[in-house]
């Protein structure tokens, strides 16, 4: 089955399975910072002694104190073996049902002006690569997916590249010659394809996985555009506070030491 030189609508492959559907498990990241954590609420510290170092532009205090009373009284518990083999087992079968499923695949994706990428990925240690008419910025912020029957994991690593400053770098003598970029079905007149550029096109396994997520580009592609955009203005809102706090950076803490002494959950003797 040579189709290398051919486009592929997603589907035309391997045969889009009848009434199949496509999953992105866990949602899409729209860029947005986790919440903050709610910080640490301090006991009232009797202080025995205290000790401050002057440094150029904060304090360093150092506080002996005496032990808390929740501390005192509620000791550190040390972990619960059975829980941790119960979580260490729950990773290991998401681990065991992935690969047995679609697989975890490490996935490159070369964007060209926003309209032609060029995706290699792995399989049983053989490279495999193609040219896709898809955007794959549009295909970050999530990692694990159902297509075809099948559960996949991709960690995604992708760049751009603007073919228009690749000619002023050829002109310049940076750079001997642009690539070899195939031209495809435009993605608005015929869908998610294509082609293929490498690797064992008889290996459904590995074929079965870009088949599947140009599937699913075709079934989430109004979702995963809308999150793309989220992420870019994210993305330049957080580097606008990054500026900020560069040219205006807020005065340092003073950092605050409190120890004191207790007695250890595990030998049970007083530690200094």
């Amino acid at each position: 089955m040579a189709f290398a030189n051919v486009p592929l609508l997603a589907g035309e492959f391997l045969g889009k399975p009848p009434n199949a559907s496509t999953k992105i498990i866990g949602g899409v990241s729209d860029g947005k910072p986790s919440p903050s954590f709610l910080p640490k609420v301090l006991p009232q510290f009797t202080i025995n002694w205290s000790m401050v170092h002057q440094k150029k532009d904060h304090k360093v205090i150092i506080n002996k104190v005496q032990a808390p009373v929740d501390t005192a009284q509620n000791p550190a518990k040390p972990l619960n073996a059975e829980e941790t083999d119960r979580s260490r087992g729950q990773l290991g079968k998401w681990i065991s049902d992935v690969k047995e499923s679609g697989g975890f695949f490490t996935v490159s994706a070369t964007i060209y002006d926003h309209k032609t990428t060029h995706v290699r990925w792995w399989y049983e240690g053989k490279e495999y690569a193609v040219y896709s008419n898809v955007d794959w910025n549009h295909l970050g912020g999530f990692h694990e997916f159902e297509g075809r029957g099948k559960r996949y994991n991709m960690f995604l690593l992708s760049g751009n590249v603007d073919t228009e400053q690749l000619q002023k770098e050829i002109k310049a003598g940076y750079r001997a010659s642009l690539p070899d970029i195939p031209r495809l079905p435009l993605l608005a007149e015929r869908g998610a394809a294509y082609m293929v550029m490498k690797g064992d096109e008889e290996n459904d396994a590995a074929m079965e996985f870009i088949e599947a997520i140009h599937d699913l580009y075709d079934e989430h592609r109004p979702e995963l555009m809308k999150a793309w955009r989220e992420r870019k203005k994210n993305h330049h809102i957080y580097l606008r506070k990054q500026e900020e706090l560069r040219l205006n950076p807020p005065p340092k803490k003073d950092i605050i030491i409190n120890y004191w002494k207790k007695k250890t959950p595990i030998a049970g003797k007083e530690a200094k």
